[in-house]
C-alpha cells in the first residue's frame, strides 16, 4: 500500500513541462489571429488601401502579439516558481 503523500522529483518537472505545453499552446491560438492581422495588411497595402488604416491594424498586430508575448512568459516565470517550491517541500 502506498501513501498518497509520497513525494517523487519528477512530478515538478511533469507539472512544469504540462503547463509550459499548455501555455504555449494557448500562446500559438492568439498569435494565429495577429498572423492573419498580417496578412491582411500586406494585401490591403498591396491593394492600395489607406495608410491610416494599414497602421491602426498593424499597430492593432503589435499589440496582440507583443501582450501575448508577454503573458506566456509570465506563465512560464511563475510556473518555474512554483514548479521550485513544489520541488522543495
Amino acid at each position: 500500500m502506498s501513501n498518497h503523500n509520497d513525494k517523487t522529483w519528477w512530478k515538478p518537472i511533469v507539472h512544469f513541462v504540462t503547463h509550459t505545453f499548455v501555455g504555449s499552446v494557448i500562446f500559438v491560438i492568439i498569435a494565429l489571429p495577429a498572423y492573419g492581422l498580417g496578412e491582411l495588411v500586406h494585401w490591403l497595402k498591396a491593394h492600395g488601401s489607406s495608410e491610416y488604416v494599414v497602421g491602426v491594424l498593424t499597430l492593432l498586430e503589435y499589440g496582440i502579439v507583443t501582450i501575448d508575448a508577454i503573458l506566456l512568459l509570465w506563465h512560464l516565470v511563475t510556473t518555474g516558481i512554483t514548479a521550485m517550491k513544489e520541488a522543495d517541500q
